[in-house]
């Protein structure tokens, strides 16, 4: 069996070929610029040569794209979008057209371009540029399936936080069945509201083996792979999100999550220590800026239960005061969030 999977993080694009037939470490693992960090370089090239903007696609993630198309208008540039596109930057498109965007239909993109705007495709990944790119370093051989992660906040609303909307979802997977392969999702059991996900999964042929799950458990389920006992305190410092839960062999209990930049050493020690002794309240989290927590369903004892982190902001928080080990999966941290996708994608098989 051969599966391709790809964890789209806010840094880097995570991606594994597994091929059942590999030894670990000889398995094709790539570590490149997540689209939203390439889609904001295009941006900003051509707020550079004083050009406008024309944003068309997919809905996608945000983040350095969004900070790359508020510098633009800022600097009295021209920036359109068509509505799916425009999605990525907030779901309400009324709050982008008050950012400075000017929503366009599709069907405008081409005079706009024909005038001199800068032509920047949305999309979470460009799929046939992969495989492309496996083939040319000699990964020819067809694959059986293809495994996806996004964060994806879910469509909220008018006047519901996204924060609330994401962790109230995620908590209500995880409180209807401990099961982490409740997180993943084929690709026509995909919720109607996790609209990243749907749009990401539209990128892939139609008819192709695919699972779509979140960036969040698909990082703790790999961590845990790793621990050097079950159950372990699972812990990814990514780049724009922290979470943590206990996991044992594919089950987890409780969850925390809340933004990485917000959390410092300090706070992220009494923040462990008060989940683990189920001490902590979703209120106090989402107060102080974070998505919530799901209390455990008992105590643990972080002298005994294996702490095991993952995630590229890890090294941030290694003065924490807990007994934490890296974790890493044949030798590489960075693929951990592609090993617990393909745990998803296996268990839905």
């Amino acid at each position: 069996m051969r599966v391709l999977a790809v964890d789209v993080g806010c840094g880097t694009t995570d991606i594994l070929l597994w091929d059942d037939e590999r030894q670990g470490e000889n398995q094709t693992h790539l570590i490149v610029p997540s689209r939203t960090c390439v889609v904001a370089g295009e941006i900003s090239r051509a707020t550079a040569a004083r050009q406008s903007v024309v944003f068309a696609g997919p809905l996608m993630g945000g983040g350095p794209n969004a900070t790359s198309m508020r510098r633009h208008v800022a600097g009295g540039l021209s920036f359109y979008a068509t509505p799916e596109a425009a999605g990525s930057f907030n779901d309400d498109l009324e709050a982008v057209a008050a950012a400075g965007v000017t929503v366009v239909t599709p069907q405008e993109v081409p005079s706009l371009v024909d005038a001199g705007a800068v032509f920047v495709n949305s999309g979470d990944l460009d799929v046939s540029a992969l495989f492309r790119a496996l083939e040319l370093l000699g990964e020819s051989a067809s694959v059986d399936g293809c495994a996806l992660a996004v964060q994806d906040h879910g469509f909220a609303v008018a006047g519901e936080s996204d924060r609330t909307f994401r962790f109230g979802k995620m908590a209500a997977t995880l409180s209807a069945s401990p099961r982490l392969s409740g997180f993943f999702y084929q690709r026509e059991e995909i919720p109607s509201y996790f609209t990243r996900m749907l749009a990401a999964a539209g990128l892939f042929e139609a008819n192709g083996a695919l699972v779509v799950g979140d960036t969040g458990p698909s990082a703790l389920w790999g961590a845990s792979l790793s621990a050097p006992g079950s159950p372990c305190l699972a812990v990814n410092f990514g780049n724009s999100h922290t979470l943590m839960g206990f996991v044992d062999r594919g089950t987890m209990d409780g969850l925390f999550e809340h933004h990485t930049s917000m959390l410092d050493p300090g706070k992220m020690e009494s923040y462990a220590r008060r989940f683990a002794a189920g001490e902590l309240g979703n209120e106090e989290v989402f107060a102080d800026g974070g998505h919530g927590t799901l209390k455990v369903s008992r105590s643990y004892d972080l002298a005994k239960v294996p702490i095991v982190v993952t995630g590229p902001r890890r090294g941030f928080f290694a003065s924490v005061d807990l007994p934490m080990v890296e974790a890493s999966i044949h030798g590489d941290m960075m693929i951990t969030g592609c090993y617990g996708l393909l745990q998803g994608y296996l268990a839905k098989q």
